[in-house]
Parts: structure tokens; sequence; C-alpha cells
């Protein structure tokens, strides 16, 4: 193609068009993004919720649209795909809307980079993220409530940020990046190690807090804009409403994890365990922000001290504090120090013994 790279000045261009992009092969600046007419911004089409597909909320039954068939939604069994394809291959043919190349693949590089639970979570953020909104009506009421800002898609302004080295795949996952983190300070319930997850993606952190600010941006207009008696995307949370549901998702995983480092004592014993973990966690008002006797730890700080606490209690304590501290991905010296000093506050009555501290 005889187009430049207004980025690194390469005439190595190649028109992606499935993908409606023009890619720069050299840096991988998308110059271009053609979407066809015929999508909408639909996001349960997108996921086999119409009428005529079956409703589903699990990422093994959503297509991802590598065999083509233009539906990008549920497929079931073997079975079950046979006789869908029966049936909707026509419909398929007629109308492409439920298929869109970037929302899949964004979705895709969420669940490859976050796991299928958090993808799945942050499915509405990627596709209002990532479809363009056709309705002029729709349109028109973004326009005033932008005041007189220009709307930009989000996903065409993060794939036109500047991503020199990186391959085209780049795109994506910044894209599914960014609309996590909105997710996460939006609506809450997500719990991400944004440190591990980033490792070997080539991908700043930076990069995704750039991404996120542009996402943001969007959906603020998004939330000024009602059609028919309905937002056109959910309402943000209370911000401290936020923290607790990511704090309670925390919890929740680290739960998870504790059982798994106690996998290969008897069921019985884990059982005690986890109750004693259950209840130490309640009696200190868990998930909380501030009112805890032990304010600002991380929830799996405190959940692994206080694991610690339970296994000491009944004796299984030996050799397991390194296994608990990887199931924080901590290290064991920094669990130990923090749980020698809240048993030094203990041991002074610092703290008083309200049932959660019962060594």
């Amino acid at each position: 193609m005889t187009e430049k790279c207004e980025e690194c000045g390469s005439n190595n261009m190649e028109m992606n068009n499935s993908r409606g992009e023009l890619v720069c092969k050299e840096c991988g600046l998308v110059a271009e993004h053609q979407v066809s007419t015929n999508q909408n911004d639909n996001a349960n089409a997108i996921w086999g919720e119409n009428s005529f597909n079956t409703p589903t909320t699990r990422i093994t039954k959503i297509k991802t649209g590598n065999k083509g068939n233009g539906l990008g939604s549920y497929i079931g069994t073997q079975k079950e795909a046979r006789g869908k394809w029966k049936g909707l291959r026509n419909l398929g043919a007629r109308d492409a809307k439920d298929c869109h190349p970037m929302v899949q693949a964004t979705m895709d590089a969420a669940v490859r980079l976050s796991g299928t639970e958090n993808a799945m979570k942050a499915k509405e953020a990627i596709t209002r993220a990532t479809l363009p909104i056709e309705d002029e009506a729709i349109l028109a009421e973004m326009k005033k409530a932008a005041d007189g800002e220009e709307v930009i898609l989000p996903k065409n302004s993060v794939c036109r940020m500047k991503t020199r080295g990186a391959d085209t795949h780049h795109n994506e996952k910044l894209l599914a990046l960014g609309c996590l983190r909105v997710y996460q300070g939006r609506w809450g319930g997500m719990s991400i190690d944004w440190t591990a997850m980033l490792k070997g993606t080539g991908i700043s952190m930076k990069q995704v807090i750039d991404a996120s600010k542009i996402i943001e941006k969007y959906f603020s207009i998004c939330d000024k804009v009602e059609i028919d008696g309905k937002q056109l995307i959910t309402p943000r949370k209370d911000r401290k409403e936020i923290m607790l549901a990511n704090r309670a998702e925390e919890i929740r995983i680290m739960k998870q994890r504790l059982r798994n480092v106690v996998s290969d004592l008897e069921k019985e014993v884990q059982d005690v365990l986890m109750e004693d973990l259950n209840q130490r966690l309640f009696k200190l008002g868990e998930p909380t922000i501030s009112e805890s006797p032990v304010p600002n730890v991380p929830a799996r700080i405190l959940c692994s001290m206080l694991f610690q606490m339970a296994c000491m209690k009944v004796g299984v304590a030996e050799n397991r504090l390194t296994a608990i501290a990887s199931a924080a991905d901590k290290t064991r010296n920094a669990i130990k120090s923090r749980l020698a000093k809240l048993l030094r506050t203990i041991d002074a009555g610092e703290i008083h013994d309200n049932g959660a501290f019962d060594l």
C-alpha cells in the first residue's frame, strides 16, 4: 500500500479486512478504522442474548468467531452446535450484527490476561468501549452530553496510542486491560494483581492507566445518555461500595487459595481451619475499609496473617507460612514480619482481643 505511517514514516502498511484496520507492520500503529455499517451497539446481541438465541454467561458457550459463522454467540455441545448452525446460518448470512471482530478479539485478550471470571464481569465495558454506536438519536444525545467535545469511540483512541515495537495484538490487549481497570474502578467486585498480569505483555501500567482514562471519559458521556427510560451504560457505584466490593472479591479469592494450601490435610481439618478464618474475618468486620482493628492492611495479607494464626491454633503451622505467603503473592518474610508486629500489638494491649485474636 502507498500510505505512510504517521508514527515511524514506514510505507509497510497492511489492511486487515477482518478487523477493519490499516496497520503499520513496522511499529504497530493502527492508522485507520473502517467499521461495517451493519454493526450496531447491542452488547446483548454479541453475547447471544437475543430472543432467537439461548442466553448464556459462560465463556465456554461463547463463540469467539474463529470458525467464521458470523453469530458470535451461544454454541454449546457438538450436537447443539450442529442444530443451531442449521437453524441460524441463514440468519447469520443476512445480518452479521452479532459478530464484531474487535469485540471478540478484545474479549479473548481479557480472558487470556485476567481469566474467564474477570473477563465476563467486564463484558459490558469491553462491548461499550469497542462497538461503534450507529443509532443517530443516541449519537445526538451523546454529542449533547459531551458539551462540544468530540465523541470518540475508545477503541479508536486506544488503538491509535503509540505502540512502537509492538505487534498488532498489542491493541486488543491494551484495550482489554483498560476496560478491566475501568470496571474495577467503576463497579468493583474484581480482584487483579496488576504487576503479575502485566508481566510479559510488553505493556506498562502507565499505558493501562492512559487507556483507562480514555475509556472512562467516554463512559462519563454514556452516563448522561438515557434512551426510552434506559441508561446507555450501567451507572457507576458509590466509591465506598466499589472499594468494599473489590476487597470482598479479594478475600473470596484468597479463601480459595488458602484452602489449596492445606489440601494435603484431612477434610475435617481443612474445614476447621477455614471456619476459623471465616470467624476471624467476621469478628473483624471484614470486608471493611477503616473500622477494623488492623486498618489499611491489604486483604490478601490480612487473610494470610489470620490463616497462619488459625494454623498455629490448630497445630498445623509448621512449614506452612511459605505456602500461605505464596498464595498472597508475597514473600514469607513479608507475612511473618506483619504477623509478628500484630502479635506484639496484641500482647501490649494496644489491640484488645475481640475474639478474632484468640491464640
